[in-house]
Parts: C-alpha cells; structure tokens; sequence
C-alpha cells in the first residue's frame, strides 16, 4: 500500500522523528511503500533520500497561530500569520497533485498541528490519519481557527491515532471505532539490560523550551543543592529551540549561583551511554505527551524520577498495574521533586535495582517497534477494508 507521510519537522533527534523513522524501518517489509512530505531539506531528509524513499519538500508551517510573546513578535504577528496561510494553501495544492500522481491510499499526518494533509486528502476523497502526540494549546500551539474548528475535522473526516489513553480522552476520540490508542515504538526488544556505567549526575533530556519544563526542574534544583552540601551535578541534553527561554534559565543559574553544577550539553549522540551513566534521568514535563525519553532511559537501565501528569502518569500507571510495583519515582511538587533527588545523591544505587530491572521488563513489552508497526499497520488494513466495502 502506498502511504504519505506529512511531517512537521526534519529535527534527527527529535521524538515524534525518532518515532517515525523506526515504523518506517518496521513497515517496509511489511509491504508499505512510503512518501514522505518534509517542510525543508535538512536533518533526516538525506536519509531518506539516500534509502531511496521518495520525497517531497513543500513550503509549509503547522497550522497554529504565530507565536505572539516579545514586542517584536507581536508587531509581525499579522504578517506571519498572513504569510503562513498563504504558504499552507499554496503547499496544499501542491500536495493534492503529488497524492493523485502517486496513487496515495492513506494519507497519514505526523502530527495534529499539520493541516495540508487533511486538506488534500479531503478534496481528494483518501482516508487522512491525524497521529496526534500533543496537547497543543497546553504547549503554546492554537490551531488555526481554533481548537473548536479541529475537533470537528476528528469528528467527522479523519481516523485518528493518539499515543496515550489520555490524549484520546482530551480531543474527545475515546469509544469512536475511527481512533485508535497506539503507543510510540522506542526501541526493538531485548532480553538483557545493560550495565550501568559509573557516573554521578542527574539527566535532563529534551528540548530547550517552556513545554519541557527545564525551569520547574532548575527550581527543585535550587532547593535540593541549597539543602545538600555535595549535590550531584545536573546535565542538559538537548538542542535550544527557544533561545529567549534558554537565557532566561541561564540568568536563573547566575542568580542563583548554579552556573558550576549545570551543564548543557546540547544535541547529543551518545544519549544512551549518558543515560547509563547517570544516577538518575529527570523528566519534569507538565504536559507530556508520551515522553520518548523516559522509555529510553528504562531500558538503559536508568533510574527515573518522573512528574506525575499526562502521558508519564500513565506510563507509570500501566507499569503499576503489570508489575504491582512503581517502576519509577513519581513527584507532583517542586518540593516532592527536590526530595527524590536528595533521596537519590544519598542512597546507593543498587537499592533502586529492583525498580530498574522491573522498569527494564515493562518497556520491553510496551514501546517496542515490532508492537508499535503491527498495530499501525491492522490500522491501514482497517481502514482500507472500511473505505472498500
């Protein structure tokens, strides 16, 4: 079967990007042969051309609205949402003439914040799958018109995947036969965790930007290092993809004289060898959708201290559940997560043994590719058998 795929990034590191990269690797020997819609030429695109994978670059941006935050932005907000409203229908057109010359039968956006392909597969009357892994006005993004406007496309013209049980609960998708839980494949199975390595620091991984919730972990870092007279350092891996934030959390380290115990990183490669190297990987997200970090970190053998809301409350719930034991350390507070990670700098590591080796059994049966591509895949069926008969 021949399935578009509309992305709203090229980002190589990037978990929605990591995600699709492993179902293509699943789902091309299964017989589904890909096209790939990309906003621009760089990070995976020469992987993909390189794999012999038909491409397509358009000029479009995700249909939300223009950040409006600095003075500068909010005197080209105007122009800007002009601009990508004009960009977005100009691509759309474009789009619907590559899905008519390629035979397209499914057309399957990456994201819930990219419209062009719901637009074209409606205009030509092909089954459109919104893969949605976001709560996007909790983030910053406001669809275009509005969230009202969006809701009524999942209800009526598109099929939807949502990556948590609680996504499908916030756009209102539970119950419908048009939707589907499906959780993001990380990683291909094994059998034996790896060794942890010596190290003595705490991990952050993700993006540099307000929805990660780097601040509300530098806040608890604050208390914890202000309580303990030899606190583990504190590393940051990850790309900055909001420099006015990034600074304000620099000048947050000044203020508090931190700037010796943090350090950033930046995009990294050897995130795994990191993770194993860690004595813990934090994940502060208020609004997380799936949290591809923290699966990771698991099967690293990583211990993980992890913020009790949206998607890593119900990882951590279906763990539970499984195991009938945490397979992590849950906060709800800044002050509750200062006091794992003063727990943590005086405890030896092998006490958390037990949770990691139950951590490791979890991920390993959840979030793998193998379940991941099997289940995306008894969707196209589905849905073409639907569209058939």
């Amino acid at each position: 079967m021949n399935i578009a795929y509309i992305l709203n990034s090229t980002i190589s590191n990037g978990g929605a990007t990591k995600v699709f990269m492993n179902m293509l690797d699943m789902l091309m020997p299964m017989g589904v042969r890909p096209f790939v819609v990309l906003p621009d030429r760089k990070g995976i695109y020469a992987e993909l051309t390189q794999r012999g994978i038909t491409t397509l670059v358009l000029t479009y941006r995700a249909s939300v609205y223009p950040y409006a935050v600095s003075t500068k932005q909010k005197a080209l907000f105007l122009p800007r949402l002009s601009a990508r409203i004009i960009a977005n229908s100009r691509a759309g057109r474009q789009l619907e003439s590559f899905l008519r010359d390629n035979a397209i039968d499914i057309v399957h956006s990456n994201t819930s914040v990219v419209r062009i392909g719901y637009d074209a597969a409606r205009r030509l009357g092909i089954p459109h799958i919104y893969h949605i892994r976001e709560y996007a006005d909790k983030i910053g993004y406001h669809y275009l018109p509005n969230k009202r406007s969006f809701r009524r496309q999942l209800s009526h013209d598109t099929y939807t995947i949502c990556i948590t049980k609680d996504i499908q609960r916030y756009y209102q998708q539970q119950g419908k036969p048009s939707s589907r839980v499906i959780y993001d494949g990380v990683f291909s199975a094994m059998t034996t965790m790896p060794a942890p390595l010596d190290g003595d620091y705490f991990l952050f991984a993700g993006r540099i930007q307000p929805a990660k919730g780097l601040d509300y972990l530098l806040q608890a870092y604050k208390t914890y290092t202000g309580s303990n007279a030899h606190p583990l350092p504190l590393k940051v891996a990850g790309d900055c993809s909001d420099t006015l934030y990034y600074h304000k959390q620099m000048q947050f380290l000044k203020e508090n004289n931190l700037e010796a115990l943090v350090t950033f990183l930046g995009d990294c490669d050897n995130i795994y060898e990191l993770m194993r190297q860690a004595r813990a990987l934090i994940v502060p997200t208020p609004f997380e959708g799936f949290g591809f970090c923290m699966p990771e970190a698991m099967q690293q053998g990583c211990l993980v201290i992890g913020r009790n809301t949206s998607g890593t409350k119900e990882q951590l719930d279906n763990a539970l559940m499984m195991e009938n034991q945490e397979i992590a350390l849950r906060y709800d507070t800044v002050d509750q997560l200062a006091e794992r990670l003063a727990d943590v700098t005086v405890t030896p590591p092998s006490h958390f043994a037990p949770m990691k080796e139950r951590a490791f059994r979890v991920v390993n049966q959840l979030y793998t590719r193998e379940a991941h591509a099997k289940n995306i895949l008894q969707f196209y069926h589905d849905i073409l058998h639907e569209k058939n008969s």
